[in-house]
């Protein structure tokens, strides 16, 4: 007979899964593991793998914490006549996500959205596209477009807050050899992020 297996008293999905993504906003997803996960929660791992049948499964539900608050202001806002509205809301949202979590970013940024929370969330984000009269196609663009904008503008955000200072000092270096592109360089510090993608996202919402 097979020993019966404990399961730590006050282990749950949400636990887990908020665990998880407090793990990775430490260690960043290069550093995340369920070993770790387990000592994290004084847990075996294995014990995880009760709640969730892969690491993949548990990073998908990582995924549906970041987007937990853009569905919540989704749901509660009021639904808007223009869909592009819906969609400036969403962006401004999402990019929040990344600097709130910029070591989990990645994760949402580069998997395909797989569970039900994410395709109620979509679900609701596409029903104010029909009410606002858009089509279907329509709406595909908007989203695959707007999307797009935002993750790589996200990425990009992320990558240049981590310099290192090694890279640092070289692109110092750099950018007094080359002083055109350290010309430009000046306009693209941090300081500028909001303004800019303000004004990439509205070149984008004006296209659509």
């Amino acid at each position: 007979m097979s020993p019966v297996r404990k399961i730590k008293v006050g282990l749950s999905r949400e636990a887990i899964a908020i665990a998880a993504l407090a793990l990775i906003d430490r260690h960043g997803l290069g550093g995340f593991s369920t070993r770790k996960l387990g000592t994290a929660l004084d847990c075996e791992a294995m014990a995880i793998y009760w709640y969730y049948p892969s690491k993949d499964a548990l990073l998908d539900a990582v995924v549906d914490r970041l987007i937990a608050p853009i569905a919540e202001l989704l749901s509660d806002s009021p639904s808007r006549p223009e869909f592009v509205d819906t969609l400036r809301s969403v962006a401004h949202a999402y990019r929040a996500i990344a600097t709130e979590h910029p070591h989990a970013f990645p994760l949402l940024a580069t998997r395909r959205f797989a569970t039900e929370a994410s395709y109620a969330f979509l679900d609701t984000l596409f029903a104010r596209a029909r009410a606002a009269g858009v089509s279907d196609r329509a709406a595909a663009r908007c989203y695959r477009a707007v999307s797009s904008y935002v993750n790589g503008f996200a990425l990009s955000q992320i990558a240049s807050s981590s310099l290192d200072k090694p890279t640092r000092d070289r692109r110092a270096r750099l950018d007094r050899a080359f002083p055109r592109v350290a010309a430009i360089n000046a306009h693209l510090d941090e300081a500028r992020l909001d303004a800019m993608f303000e004004a990439g996202l509205e070149v984008f919402l004006e296209a659509l």
